[in-house]
């Protein structure tokens, strides 16, 4: 497995980049307060200082080549809609993605384009073996993404996750270099 970092990738109607401290106020009137985010990620409201605050100093973390970080922005214009985030491990030739989409932007196949497009990173220039995510057993939306993106789910994580309302399964969809 290569790591080659968070590189620039596009597809017909989408640029994923970088984040950069200038993103801030962007992410703050976008995704990062809404409700459905802020419920899945398990995270609490944040000032637009705060933001500010989180993405101070990102450009270094973007010089370590295993970190993979996009901000997932329309072509057209170059707002932001979501985010991509990949965990590596490097034991497995794996990684495991994670994902969050402006609630403004959604169910209009921009999520399903954008990890159509990392996924084909992953697999060709990454190396990777396994390219995998899950999701709550309820959030139907995010299901359906990963079986758009040819993804099988692969079973139940009974009590996997705990979101402030308690413990959810989740399910486990991959896909496999070889399939």
């Amino acid at each position: 497995m290569l790591h080659l970092g968070t590189r620039e990738l596009q597809t017909e109607r989408l640029l994923l980049r970088r984040i950069r401290e200038e993103d801030a106020e962007e992410l703050f009137s976008g995704f990062v307060n809404q409700k459905g985010f802020l419920y899945y990620a398990n995270k609490k409201e944040r000032s637009l200082e705060e933001e500010r605050a989180s993405l101070a100093g990102i450009d270094e973390k973007y010089t370590d080549a295993g970190y993979y970080n996009w901000l997932i922005t329309l072509r057209s214009s170059g707002a932001i809609i979501g985010q991509i985030i990949l965990q590596v491990n490097d034991y497995n030739d794996s990684v495991e993605f994670s994902y969050a989409v402006d609630e403004r932007y959604a169910c209009r196949g921009y999520m399903t384009e954008a990890m159509d497009r990392v996924k084909k990173y992953a697999f060709e220039d990454l190396g990777v073996a396994r390219f995998q995510g899950s999701c709550c057993v309820g959030n139907e939306a995010s299901k359906r993404v990963m079986e758009k993106c040819g993804l099988v789910c692969e079973g139940c994580l009974r009590k996997y996750l705990k979101l402030s309302d308690g413990l959810h399964d989740m399910l486990m969809f991959s896909g496999i270099r070889d399939d």
